[in-house]
């Protein structure tokens, strides 16, 4: 099967995964499968991806979360801090999983960017407190320390 001719392979595998109902296995459905590898189980997609988060909750997530990733940080449409070739791509995710009892209430949801979702089923890292925030920026560079500050005055118009 060929993915299409578009240079974002990876997330059109995802996307004929979930929305399209095709069931394609990678490395971490069968272990004899390497990384990049995929296997068409069958040509007969299974039923359609249901979306039950609207539009308007997605929007609502986005914008609370800065359109920023809950996890790494990265910033939707900048280069991916952990893949710079791509642009961070935001998803929506739950803080407890739909499988472990979640719902789709605004509250249990977070903007995560493709490449933590690609590896965060059913994990949820818990948020850096002010005293970690703080050691971090001490140990940066003065530069690095300066950047943060402006930044932090661009977002609270300081």
């Amino acid at each position: 099967m060929v993915a299409g001719n578009i240079s974002e392979w990876a997330r059109r595998i995802r996307e004929l995964r979930t929305e399209e109902g095709y069931l394609i296995l990678t490395h971490n459905d069968r272990a004899d499968l390497k990384p990049g590898q995929y296997l068409l189980e069958t040509a007969k997609p299974q039923p359609a991806f249901a979306r039950e988060i609207s539009k308007e909750t997605r929007a609502f997530v986005l914008d609370r979360n800065g359109f920023t990733c809950q996890m790494c940080g990265a910033v939707a449409g900048e280069a991916h801090p952990y893949d710079p070739s791509r642009k961070t791509r935001l998803h929506i995710g739950h803080v407890v999983d739909k499988s472990m009892g979640g719902s789709d209430d605004p509250s249990n949801l977070k903007a995560i960017c493709s490449v933590c979702n690609e590896g965060a089923s059913n994990i949820t890292p818990t948020r850096p407190d002010l005293q970690k925030l703080l050691v971090q920026i001490r140990r940066a560079t003065v530069s690095d320390q300066r950047a943060v500050l402006t930044w932090l005055q661009a977002k609270f118009k300081a």
